[in-house]
């Protein structure tokens, strides 16, 4: 009989143990009726009544928000290039084509400049030496 009291004992005071510290933890949106400090004291008066009370009556229900969900690249319509403003559907191949041939046209356009003001500084410098 002594062993039954005292793991009733240890329950109560585990169970007291958790409403304290539930209830020091708890946001101040959700505690109701009383103030914190109030509920904490209640709880350490009144063990298992206290704690009861706590978990039945002071802390208010989580508000469910709005889950955020993991959105898949199957679920974007942009990276399964959805149908285009053009009316054209380009593939991964087309648009790396298209990356390449203006990557090309700069080249080309940087090198052609580059060409001309090497030809123009020759020049200025055959008209400074005469």
């Amino acid at each position: 009989m002594v062993r039954l009291w005292l793991i009733v004992a240890v329950a109560a005071v585990a169970f007291t143990v958790y409403a304290v510290i539930d209830c020091a933890t708890m946001p101040r949106q959700r505690i109701r009726s009383l103030r914190r400090g109030w509920w904490i004291l209640l709880v350490l008066v009144l063990p298992v009544l206290g704690g009861l009370l706590w978990f039945v009556l002071g802390r208010a229900p989580a508000t469910p928000g709005p889950v955020p969900r993991y959105r898949g690249p199957e679920d974007d319509p942009d990276f399964l290039g959805g149908p285009r403003s053009t009316g054209t559907l380009r593939t991964g191949t087309d648009q790396d084509d298209a990356t390449l041939r203006d990557l090309e046209d700069q080249f080309r356009d940087d090198r052609l400049r580059d060409e001309r003001r090497d030809r123009d500084e020759r020049d200025d410098d055959r008209s400074a030496d005469r």
